[in-house]
């Protein structure tokens, strides 16, 4: 007489019931040569699937890991090469002088062509260029509100606003917002002709702090100004 155990007994109940002895096939390794799995015209073994997928799971890993190390790599380079920026701007005796020494020395750290340092201030000097924060805020909307750097493809209106004329030729860049507390001093721009050389998803931890130092760089610079007048 036949079981009603094995009457019933369908496809998710054996699959529900080796998902619960996971070990099953340690007792029965030759059920794994004899188990057929197909593949469009192809068949083959549990085991050779499993091993296919492992194969595959390890190099998704490698791949995987090989990624981080070449982001630590960048991570490693870049947070040394700001550290010769800031070791050559901290000395600087004025706010031209620290962004002349940042207009040539942040070029090369991010491979950019164009960059653009503003000032919210009625004047400057240069390099640095006036630029009226309300008019900014509504050019650029979000930037100073969220506090840290941002990455990515912006609207030639708005490349052109930053970088003048010349910003019709890029294609991304990344805004550093330079805030000392929740006060905005200004803006570093930096443009690339490449549309994935800043991209959205790249780490701005770095270059936002870079900005919060720079703002204190000024801060200070300008307080030496006002004592010295």
């Amino acid at each position: 007489m036949t079981s009603p155990d094995l009457v019933t007994l369908s496809a998710e109940h054996v699959a529900a019931w080796l998902r619960k002895h996971p070990h099953f096939f340690d007792d029965y390794p030759a059920l794994l040569t004899q188990l057929h799995l197909s593949h469009d015209t192809n068949a083959a073994s549990l085991i050779e699937r499993q091993v296919a997928q492992l194969r595959r799971r390890n190099e998704e890993l490698e791949e995987r890991l090989n990624q981080l190390i070449a982001i630590a790599s960048d991570n490693d380079r870049l947070f040394g090469q700001l550290r010769e920026v800031m070791l050559g701007v901290l000395d600087a005796e004025s706010a031209a002088q620290l962004g002349t020494r940042l207009y040539s020395a942040l070029r090369e750290p991010f491979g950019c062509e164009q960059l653009a340092l503003l000032l919210f201030r009625e004047e400057c000097e240069s390099p640095w260029r006036s630029c009226v924060q309300t008019e900014f805020e509504q050019r650029l909307p979000g930037l100073l509100r969220h506090h840290h750097a941002l990455a990515g493809k912006w609207r030639r209106d708005e490349l052109r606003y930053l970088f003048g004329d010349d910003g019709l030729q890029l294609s991304s860049a990344a805004l550093i917002p330079l805030l000392k507390g929740d006060q905005a001093v200004g803006v570093i721009a930096l443009g690339s002709t490449e549309a994935s050389h800043f991209r959205s998803s790249m780490d701005t931890l770095f270059i936002t702090h870079l900005g919060d130092i720079i703002a204190r760089l000024i801060a200070r610079l300008d307080r030496g100004a006002t004592h010295s007048a």
